[in-house]
């Protein structure tokens, strides 16, 4: 098998981007059946580029432009694919342990099945790479963040693999093993899940509405703040699964709960109780213009939920799953919504400026609490005119938010997406954008 020095790769990489422009003398990037290991591929264009059967072990692809290419039978162990757009690649019998997808856009990608063989040096036929006594092609591969709508999957996904947050929309992936992986925040709405192994899986915040569960097992997987299909809740596959807790399980109505939690918010914790609606399923409840300040609302359900003008200041609501809930006006300072899927928010006009808190101290300032959305995945979140200034969105999702006109001074967007993003007349002075990506302003 043939070994490419970073050089040679060069030069072929020049020469396939001219083949796709159409210039004459150029040619294809054809590296199969050919070595390229630890080679730097990163922010290249390789569309329709043909690594069948490759050995790519370690090589870094960072946000390389890909749509189509061919990794059919290739070896990308531990590969780095963040933010490489992989648009229906062709991945199937790739070997893929440790390799990070990270961020990546895996839309209509076949990771099916698929054997690559060629005769030894004895003339019998044998596979090209040998998978070892490990026969998982995915262990340990990394799908945080992954936008892999319409994708095919096969039974690859291995123990401990980390799909948080990552976008499954209308995917194909019936029978595959998700035991034990870390899917919170993940997105199977409409996906295929049939004979799907989700058992010990941690589910928290999970979307799997419209999905098909024909002969899914979900047994002690955590589904706390995941928005399931009501007709799906009789289902005995979730028998054994830990379930948001509903509102006709709690020991006082919700009414209740809030009058208590008011009185403790206007005597300074003297009297009444402080809110605690962690876990508690809240979705499509009506609770305009309720207060909620300093409130426990970790893990909660909140999706299609209306709360326009109410009150969350200081509010933890890590975790919280509030996908399409309606926040509008919503006082929202110092509010932590990290880790939390946000996805298609209505935040339009909400404040979520830093909260000003006194110290106690004569002599001292106040200290500014800035809202928390590290990590939170707010794909298609409507945030027109919000006041953001200070917020934290290191790491989180905002592709395809329209943010027109938002006031985002100060703000941290460190290692955010925030491709497709509308910053039309957004207010982004002193930003920080280091290793943001898809900022178009």
């Amino acid at each position: 098998m043939t070994s490419i020095t970073q050089d040679e790769l060069n030069t072929m990489l020049v020469n396939h981007e001219k083949f796709l422009k159409g210039l004459s003398n150029a040619h294809r990037l054809e590296l199969g059946m050919q070595s390229a290991q630890g080679l730097d591929f990163s922010r290249r264009n390789i569309t329709e580029g043909d690594f069948v059967g490759s050995i790519l072990i370690s090589s870094q692809f960072v946000a390389v432009t890909a749509p189509r290419t061919n990794f059919f039978g290739a070896n990308m162990t531990r590969c780095n694919f963040e933010g490489a757009d992989l648009s229906q690649a062709d991945m199937r019998g790739a070997l893929m342990r440790s390799a990070n997808f990270t961020s990546a856009t895996l839309t209509d990608a076949n990771f099916g099945e698929g054997s690559l063989f060629r005769r030894d040096t004895s003339g019998n036929i044998a596979p090209v790479h040998d998978l070892g006594a490990n026969r998982m092609r995915m262990s340990d591969t990394i799908f945080r963040h992954a936008s892999a709508e319409r994708a095919r999957f096969s039974s690859a996904l291995a123990l401990s693999t980390d799909l948080s947050f990552a976008n499954f929309r209308t995917a194909r992936l019936s029978g595959v093993n998700f035991a034990g992986s870390d899917l919170h925040g993940a997105t199977f709405a409409n996906a295929n899940l049939t004979g799907c192994n989700f058992s010990n899986a941690n589910m928290q915040s999970v979307i799997l509405s419209g999905a098909i569960l024909d002969g899914a097992t979900f047994e002690d997987a955590d589904l706390t703040a995941s928005i399931i299909d009501s007709a799906d809740y009789s289902n005995t596959a979730f028998a054994r699964a830990k379930l948001p807790r509903s509102m006709e399980n709690l020991d006082v109505k919700i009414q209740e709960i809030l009058t208590s939690h008011k009185l403790w918010v206007d005597t300074i914790g003297q009297h009444g109780k402080q809110a605690n609606l962690s876990g508690v399923n809240l979705s499509l409840a009506i609770l305009n213009g309720a207060q909620l300040q300093a409130a426990n609302l970790k893990m909660a359900l909140l999706a299609n939920a209306s709360f326009n003008n109410a009150i969350f200041s200081m509010a933890d609501m890590a975790g919280c799953n509030a996908a399409r809930a309606s926040l509008q006006k919503a006082d929202c300072r110092g509010v932590n919504f990290s880790e939390s899927t946000l996805e298609e928010i209505d935040l339009r006009g909400a404040n979520c400026s830093p909260m000003s808190i006194l110290t106690g101290f004569a002599s001292s300032r106040p200290i500014n609490w800035p809202t928390n959305f590290a990590g939170a995945s707010l794909r298609g979140g409507r945030m027109k005119d919000a006041i953001l200034n200070f917020s934290n969105f290191e790491g989180a999702m905002l592709t395809n938010c329209d943010l027109r006109g938002a006031n985002l001074e100060d703000a941290i967007f460190i290692d955010a997406d925030l491709t497709g993003a509308d910053l039309r007349d957004a207010k982004l002075n002193r930003a920080d954008m280091r290793g943001a990506i898809g900022v178009k302003i």
